[in-house]
């Protein structure tokens, strides 16, 4: 399925469902980035699309995260994730098939 298969409209509904999410309930396949928001205004950002094409699995990307997030736990204000819908849907979509067929 490619990525423009889906409306503005089924996006916005996917967004509205997983807002609520905690980022340990999440496999890391479906995280595009991680963001590390610190008490004193300062982020960092971990990009685990790319960290994934230079090479680390994903038990190695999601230990480096949870290592670091970790390790700054007391200076930490906040983490934001972004959710990569179009994987999200289509892990759906596969089941929902199989399910239905």
């Amino acid at each position: 399925m490619s990525d423009n298969s889906f409306s503005d409209d089924f996006f916005d509904r996917w967004e509205h469902l997983i807002s609520s999410v905690e980022i340990s309930d999440v496999p890391i396949r479906f995280i595009k980035q991680v963001n590390a928001v610190f008490k004193n205004g300062t982020s960092h950002a971990f990009d685990v699309k790319n960290m994934l094409t230079k090479g680390l699995n994903y038990q190695e990307v999601e230990h480096l995260i949870e290592s670091y997030l970790e390790q700054h736990d007391d200076e930490i204000e906040s983490v934001d994730f972004h959710l990569n819908i179009n994987a999200i849907a289509n892990e759906v979509e596969t089941h929902t098939n199989k399910l239905l067929d």
